[in-house]
């Protein structure tokens, strides 16, 4: 079925430029789609950890440390609410559209994403950052100096690294919009 649409894009979207087999782009969706995955893999488990940490330390009265944990997980959950019903709503749309109507709702999904990658993603990195930062001076009093520098260090690359998967993500979608627009 894949390949009869996208043959059908082709096809009716000839023009000078080279344009890719059907196969590279399936390949290229199902590689995406793995990357998605994997990234709602790695929030889950994250929350995990976050509620598991909350359960077991979570003070009896709310404060910072609990306002801290609960910033962390409200801002992990919501983003893996948004990739999930992304993720669906892009799939289930494959099946009922023809070739150049679908063409038009990946135009509008895309612009959709870039709305939630430059206002929803940052507020939901920022509100993560600083949840994470009310928790340190808990950790300062609670762990050796040693590992209060490692929680900091690792916090600090990894904040990085996951800062980088969101650019890298959002200069993928935006080209792929731009694709679209040609």
């Amino acid at each position: 079925m894949d390949n009869d649409i996208l043959n059908k894009v082709w096809n009716e979207n000839k023009s000078s430029h080279t344009i890719p087999e059907p196969s590279s782009i399936i390949a290229k969706a199902n590689q995406q789609r793995r990357k998605q995955n994997i990234g709602l893999i790695v929030m889950g488990i994250t929350v995990l950890i976050l509620i598991t940490y909350a359960t077991l330390y979570l003070p009896n009265s709310f404060n910072s440390f609990s306002l801290g944990l609960t910033l962390m997980v409200t801002s992990m959950l919501l983003r893996i609410i948004i990739e999930m019903y992304s993720k669906l709503k892009k799939a289930s749309k494959l099946a009922s559209m023809d070739a150049k109507t679908y063409k038009l709702y990946l135009k509008r999904y895309y612009k959709w994403r870039m709305k939630i990658n430059y206002i929803l993603t940052p507020v939901c990195f920022a509100v993560y950052c600083y949840g994470l930062y009310l928790l340190f001076p808990y950790f300062k009093n609670e762990f050796s100096n040693g590992f209060y520098i490692y929680l900091i260090v690792s916090a600090v690359i990894s904040l990085i690294v996951v800062g980088a998967i969101i650019i890298n993500q959002i200069i993928k979608e935006t080209r792929f919009l731009k694709l679209l627009q040609h």
